[in-house]
């Protein structure tokens, strides 16, 4: 906003506010004055830092990417608090898992992991992981080589 026509709105605020205190609020114009001065002060200073409060009309940014770090971290909660309690992954990691290899196995003409078939595609060790319910979670290492090996069924 230029400065003429700030002053402007600021001088108009003022006039007003001695305006209406000298003649509907029955005050002697000194008074009034004295009103208006730092009404029409305030209405040059909000008139003046007005124009960085306008609304900025650029598009709003793209979206972050989809959910998977959300779900990414979550994944991560959910894998420490297996590691620390077998509970946990035999009721929370375990059941996904095995939705996962029957899903995958299911693409071979397999069953699900009770067929015989299953332990030759899965290897023994994943297979015990997904069937043996004193299976524990392994290692960070061991475990991320089993998930790459169940994404290569």
């Amino acid at each position: 906003m230029t400065t003429l026509r700030t002053a402007a709105i600021a001088a108009l605020a003022g006039v007003g506010v001695v305006v209406l205190a000298a003649w509907p609020g029955d005050l002697p114009v000194f008074w009034a004055v004295v009103l208006g001065v730092p009404a029409a002060a305030v209405a040059f200073a909000g008139a003046r830092f007005a124009g960085p409060l306008e609304p900025d009309w650029a598009p709003l940014p793209e979206p972050a990417g989809t959910a998977t770090n959300p779900q990414a971290a979550t994944l991560a909660g959910r894998l420490a608090e297996a590691a620390e309690d077998p509970h946990r992954f035999r009721s929370r990691i375990r059941p996904r898992l095995l939705r996962l290899a029957d899903a995958r196995l299911l693409a071979h003409g397999v069953s699900g992991v009770d067929d015989p078939r299953a332990r030759g595609l899965l290897g023994a060790e994943l297979h015990r992981l997904l069937i043996d319910p004193r299976a524990e979670l392994p290692p960070p290492g061991r475990f991320t080589e089993l998930l790459h090996q169940l994404e290569d069924v």
